[in-house]
Parts: structure tokens; sequence; C-alpha cells
């Protein structure tokens, strides 16, 4: 089963939620405002809509999970898409969120790595409860 959403140029696009890896909503000053960013197998787009939309209407198909960007930035992350929780120096934040082989990008590997502002053992245990949900 497809979403259909209206991508940021107007036309319409439909997308696998089972694919997604990650929303969040527009936020760089070079990115479409009014939209948020659906990042998906080795693709992603900006569709039109508030990212609360948006991630009820995924959440119906997959298991959505809240974390923060390091800037404090509001993300929803495919909990089936991650692999585990590491330490990385290299991205700002606390920790990152490790993407499983199935939803890896091979044209962009840092996208593998989804920096978060909560710790290690705080993620871990946003995970676990998601998982029993």
């Amino acid at each position: 089963m497809f979403l259909k959403f209206i991508e940021y140029h107007g036309g319409q696009i439909e997308i696998d939620p089972k694919r997604v890896i990650k929303l969040r909503a527009a936020s760089l000053s070079d990115e479409p405002t009014g939209t948020v960013f659906v990042d998906y197998a080795s693709n992603g787009t900006f569709v039109r809509g508030a990212l609360a939309d948006i991630s009820r209407l995924f959440g119906a198909h997959m298991r959505l999970v809240a974390f923060h960007a390091p800037d404090g930035q509001e993300i929803f992350v495919n909990m089936d898409g991650i692999a585990s929780v590491a330490v990385d120096d290299r991205y700002a934040g606390n920790a990152v969120l490790i993407v499983s082989v199935e939803f890896e990008n091979v044209r962009v590997p840092a996208r593998n790595k989804i920096a978060i502002q909560e710790t290690v053992g705080q993620a871990e245990a946003i995970l676990a409860v998601a998982a029993l949900a």
C-alpha cells in the first residue's frame, strides 16, 4: 500500500510507508516551508503538510518513534529500521541511531546514522518502550 501526498512542487507522489526511515519538518533555509522531509529507501522528498499530520498518516502503517535532532527539532523514526544505538563523535549530539541494512542508503552513507539529542541510554529506553506498544 502506498500513501499519496502532494510534493513541494505541487505534483502527486506515492510513498511506500514500509520503506520510510525518518520524518522531519523542513527547517533549513534552503528547504521549502510548510513541508515535511520524508526519508525513504535510497531517496527522499519534501511533501506538503505539517509534521504531526504526516507522521499520523505514516504511523498508521509503521511503528514511528519520536526523537530529537541535535538542534532539538522533533524527528520521527521507523523503529523497524533501526539496528542499534551508538556514540559517534563525528556527529553532533549525544548518540546516533544506526540504520538497519534493509533501510541503508548506498548513495548517501551519512544518512545511515541518524544523529539524535538523546543519550544512548535514553534512546535505548525509548526504543524498548516502543517495542512493547
